[in-house]
């Protein structure tokens, strides 16, 4: 099951795609089927982008999407609403670590 809010789902959209792109560029330059020698930079390169596209996705919502400031009329408290986008309880800011570091775990399996 996923688990997500906002437009945390993107994360996994954005890697598997860059995952399908990352083999069909390796295949294209390798041949197809492709040597198992190289699978592991395939998977290095798709997780790579991958984890460029989410800090994109990132970037983009906090611009779209800035904090407001609203107040409570009966307290006179200022309140900051931030919009939320998570995948698995993890922000999508943090997504692009994640991703990298998967990368640098499949190349060196």
């Amino acid at each position: 099951m996923v688990i997500w809010r906002g437009y945390g789902i993107l994360v996994v959209v954005f890697m598997g795609v860059c995952m399908v792109a990352a083999k069909a560029g390796a295949e294209s330059l390798w041949g197809t089927p492709l040597p198992i020698e190289k699978r592991q930079l395939y998977e290095l390169l798709g997780m790579w982008l991958a984890a460029g596209a989410v800090y994109g996705l990132h970037l983009a919502v906090t611009k779209l999407n800035p904090p407001r400031t609203v107040v409570d009329q009966q307290t006179g408290e200022e309140l900051k609403l931030v919009s939320k986008h998570d995948l698995f309880f993890v922000p999508i800011k943090y997504w692009s670590i994640v991703l990298v570091a998967l990368g640098v775990l499949f190349f060196v399996q």
